[in-house]
Parts: C-alpha cells; sequence; structure tokens
C-alpha cells in the first residue's frame, strides 16, 4: 500500500508540474461597439482585438471562410460556390438562437492588401456585409472588425447576440492562432 501512495504522490507531483509549465489559455483582448451604419436601421457592429505576433498565421486563419464553421457553432456550413481573378462567392449556411433560426446568406469576398473584405450576393439576411482589416504593431497583430449583419429583427433585440458572436468567433480565431505560433515556434526551435 506504501508504494501505491508514492507512486500516487509522485503523480500528482508531476500533474502539479505539468500545470505549471502549461500557461492557462489568455483570450485576446477585445472591445465591441456598435456605430451607425448606412441605412438607418442597420448598426455596425465594430471589434477591435490583439492577436499573436505572425501576421500571415492570423490572414490565414481568417481567409479560410469554409473554415469557419469550426470557429463558430451558429456557422453551420460554409461553400465555395465560385471563383474568379478578383472574388471568391460562399455559400453560408447559418444557425442563429431562437427566434431566428436557419438562415443563409451568399457573399462574394475579396482582398485588398490586408483586409477582407465580403458583401451578401443573395440570401435571406437583410444584411451581410463587412470588412477585416490587419495591422502589426507593437509585436501584435490588430484586427479591425466592422460588419452589418442584419437578421431582420430589430437591433434592440440582437445586439447583444451580435456581440456576443463577434466576441466568441475571435476568441476561436485567437486560440487557433496561438497554437500555430507556438507550434511554429517549436518547430523552429527544434531546427536549431
Amino acid at each position: 500500500m506504501n508504494r501505491l501512495t508514492h507512486i500516487l504522490q509522485l503523480a500528482l507531483f508531476a500533474a502539479g508540474l505539468l500545470c505549471l509549465r502549461t500557461p492557462a489559455f489568455a483570450g485576446p483582448q477585445i472591445e465591441v461597439s456598435f456605430e451607425a451604419g448606412a441605412a438607418d436601421s442597420q448598426k455596425l457592429v465594430h471589434a477591435q482585438a490583439v492577436f499573436p505576433p505572425n501576421q500571415s498565421i492570423v490572414y490565414s486563419i481568417f481567409n479560410a471562410i469554409t473554415a469557419y464553421p469550426m470557429l463558430h457553432d451558429w456557422i453551420r456550413q460554409t461553400t465555395l460556390v465560385s471563383t474568379d481573378e478578383d472574388t471568391q462567392e460562399f455559400l453560408v449556411e447559418f444557425a442563429f438562437p431562437w427566434p431566428v433560426g436557419r438562415q443563409w446568406s451568399r457573399v462574394a469576398v475579396r482582398h485588398d492588401r490586408d483586409t477582407i473584405f465580403w458583401r451578401q450576393v443573395e440570401g435571406s439576411l437583410k444584411a451581410n456585409h463587412g470588412r477585416i482589416g490587419f495591422t502589426t504593431a507593437n509585436n501584435k497583430v490588430h484586427i479591425d472588425y466592422r460588419a452589418a449583419i442584419d437578421i431582420g429583427l430589430p437591433e434592440l433585440w440582437t445586439q447583444s447576440y451580435k456581440e456576443k458572436f463577434i466576441r466568441e468567433f475571435l476568441t476561436a480565431a485567437y486560440a487557433q492562432a496561438q497554437t500555430a505560433v507556438s507550434t511554429r515556434a517549436l518547430a523552429l526551435a527544434a531546427e536549431r
């Protein structure tokens, strides 16, 4: 019995050391606000966040539009529909919380330097357009997200859902970026 107790104590000690060496997940710094949009009834959701220092990794996460369902469970499926030299079109299927339910949006996506733009071509949403901009400063990637997403209900009812969505979406993207940056750093260290 003493031997079993000793083994359990060693295992607990090792687990404690592992917890000390493994940093707790810290989410991104996210600021969310709402601004008047082009249409009087539409408000733009504006979010700013700070991400890990590798802009190419961060950009690639946001550019992988068909992987968006992994970033938020309200995005059920994204499918590349068409592509030309300037834009790509995606069919995005949503499952919003009650009372909205299932919706869809066909969006045209284009890139201009360090910004991804999208606009709804057709869909069940009243509006879905915006942009995500990327800049690097102070060894961090700064995200500037602005979008008009109108599901056809009064803004007063949907504003908290929009804030919840953008916070969760950016937090999931941040977690992917942290993992990718850490993995890349480990691979570079192993090469040395």
